[in-house]
């Protein structure tokens, strides 16, 4: 980021990529944003959280084979 205005629309654009749930575009987004200033701490740290929650998402539930829930077969 070369001025405070890019840094705020980068801020701004990925937080409406977020709210819209559109985590695929804020991912490449943060990726070119990574790719011309790898130093940038905030964009490193919101890829992080994005991949998380795309994590978090895919959880398959029922892929354990213990539905019972009993805790001596975990």
């Amino acid at each position: 980021m070369r001025n405070a205005d890019e840094k705020d629309d980068f801020i701004q654009i990925t937080g409406k990529l977020i709210s819209e749930q559109k985590f695929g575009e804020a991912i490449n987004y943060l990726q070119q944003i990574m790719d011309t200033d790898g130093e940038n701490t905030k964009a490193l740290a919101l890829m992080e959280q994005i991949k998380k929650i795309v994590e978090y998402q895919n959880r398959d539930y029922f892929g354990s084979t213990n539905l019972d829930m009993d805790p001596w077969l975990e």
